[in-house]
């Protein structure tokens, strides 16, 4: 639909129903205002002139299964409303060009020169050359594109601002030029092949796949190259619970050598058995090596390990007390990881500097009032800084929400919403 036209059908009504299915009934009339000026947007950038659709990518909270994703682990995490939308017209000149909200001017991408190159490692261009890129090497095509694309999942936030990224562009060309061919899952390989190849990441595959198949999943890793989902029917309203996440104040900055040690040590013991993962190597066989192991790699990598066991049989648990109803082991469950992730894998603080562990106040504070009310608290994602995940009584969070603000500052505490959807063509 012409912009100009689309944007009058949004700010009219028209797409209410949409809208509230993705965001819920009480985001409809932000969201309106959020599509229209982001088309005001496009239209300043490329003209009133183009034919234009709009993809939605959501940003996703895990769960539970810290860090098991690099080892082939288990994992379950929801997709979330927060997203990244993409305003998105075909052109005929064989360039993708995109400008990003936020971002500095982005050079155009030539779809004939798609070659990775260290000048795109760690960039935004970078991300969307490797996702053309993973199109083609996977038999699909790609071809010009004018892109505006606009994000509520904040940098930073451990809500994967990058995986919404790079589905709200996979899904932009999935349909505008492939017929939507392509499954979530291949739609989070790409994403996946630009951040290794491309931005010079080496991710798994856990972000992306959340991102792209939404709802709430158990993800599978045995094998990567095809991760198995299953939805599962996690209901937090039933429950009489709000999700939600805490800033530590603490940023990513200069953390890349802490993350890169997880999955490292855990792959270090896996080797000494010659495999390529945890997953491989059966507890007892690890248990019964324990000793041997120490001196090999220490008692770091040691504890790292079984936090990886311990969290795998933690997300089958989960999954089990969701399907059966069971409330209390579910917040068990997720308390169990939060305390794993603290007390074995070690990254609720930077070991470089134990004076300051912002991440580990957050939790402290979080479990002084959740303990005896009925809730849960975790760290989530990669740790070491961001925020920390809590499921609170839903008559508490203003109360919790005061009382996280007395340590940590206002605006610290934000409620997050589960979405059904994962990457989609919104109108």
């Amino acid at each position: 639909m012409i912009s100009v036209l689309l944007k009058e059908k949004i700010l009219n009504g028209d797409y209410c129903d949409v809208f509230s299915g993705l965001y819920g009934k009480n985001a409809v009339e932000k969201q309106q205002k959020r599509y229209a000026d982001a088309i005001g947007e496009f239209e300043k950038i490329y003209g009133e002139d183009k034919d234009v659709c709009i993809y939605s990518a959501p940003g996703r909270t895990e769960i539970c299964g810290n860090h098991t994703d690099h080892n082939c682990g288990l994992i379950v995490a929801a997709a979330i409303t927060e997203d990244t939308i993409c305003i998105a017209a075909k052109n005929d000149e064989n360039m993708v060009k995109i400008a990003s909200e936020g971002y500095e001017d982005i050079q155009p991408i030539n779809l004939d020169k798609l070659r990775a190159t260290v000048s795109d490692e760690g960039t935004t261009r970078g991300l969307v050359k490797g996702i053309c890129a993973g199109f083609i090497k996977h038999g699909g095509n790609c071809r010009g594109l004018d892109m505006y694309i606009t994000s509520e999942v904040l940098k930073g936030s451990g809500l994967s601002s990058s995986a919404a990224f790079e589905n709200a562009v996979a899904v932009t060309v999935n349909s505008e030029y492939n017929d939507s061919r392509f499954t979530a899952v291949e739609l989070a390989l790409i994403g996946q092949y630009a951040e290794n190849e491309y931005f010079a990441k080496p991710c798994g595959v856990m972000d992306q796949t959340v991102s792209a198949v939404g709802g709430t999943i158990c993800l599978d890793l045995e094998d990567v190259a095809n991760p198995k989902t299953e939805q599962i029917p996690l209901d937090l309203d039933s429950m009489g619970l709000t999700l939600c996440t805490v800033d530590s104040r603490a940023g990513h900055d200069n953390l890349t050598e802490e993350y890169a040690s997880l999955p490292k040590e855990m792959k270090d013991i896996a080797q000494i058995f010659w495999k390529d993962s945890l997953r491989r190597l059966d507890l007892p066989t690890y248990i019964n090596h324990i000793s041997f192991l120490r001196d090999m790699v220490g008692d770091r990598a040691v504890l790292r390990g079984m936090h990886f066991y311990m969290e795998c049989k933690r997300v089958e648990d989960l999954c089990e007390a969701v399907k059966n109803g069971n409330k209390e082991m579910f917040l068990k469950k997720i308390t169990e990881s939060g305390h794993s992730s603290y007390e074995y894998l070690q990254n609720a603080y930077v070991s470089a500097d134990v004076k300051n562990q912002p991440m580990a106040i957050a939790l402290s504070v979080a479990q002084s009032f959740l303990q005896d009310k009925g809730g849960a608290w975790r760290l989530q994602g990669g740790g070491f800084a961001g925020s920390i995940q809590c499921f609170v009584p839903t008559e508490l969070v203003d109360e919790f929400a005061k009382y996280m603000e007395i340590v940590l500052g206002e605006g610290c505490c934000k409620t997050v919403t589960l979405r059904s959807k994962g990457a989609v063509k919104v109108i």
